[in-house]
């Protein structure tokens, strides 16, 4: 079950993030991508994550989870982010998203 991480390419952090967790997802569970997401252009300094199995589209903190829940050494970190006191303290969802994610 794979899926698809955009990042900005403009943006010398996001890249550098994009290049670390790519180095740990030895399970190539991530498909790294800098063109145009379904939301759009993604901003600097954020991602956007695209589950093509459930057909959904995660941003923020959600986003972070579901790259985390991914990657064996990230994977206890992804079990925490579900902790609703450290979620909420943590990040915020987008207007017009349901709950953890947004439709496609």
């Amino acid at each position: 079950m794979k899926v698809s991480l955009y990042y900005n390419p403009s943006c010398s952090d996001c890249v550098r993030q994009a290049k670390r967790t790519a180095r740990l997802d030895w399970l190539r569970a991530i498909e790294m991508r800098t063109d145009r997401s379904p939301l759009g252009e993604v901003p600097v300094g954020e991602i956007v994550v695209v589950d093509e199995q459930r057909r959904r589209v995660y941003t923020g903190i959600y986003a972070t989870r579901m790259v985390c829940l991914r990657i064996p050494l990230l994977f206890l970190y992804g079990l925490i982010l579900y902790v609703p006191g450290i979620r909420d303290r943590i990040g915020e969802a987008k207007p017009g998203c349901n709950g953890d994610a947004c439709e496609v």
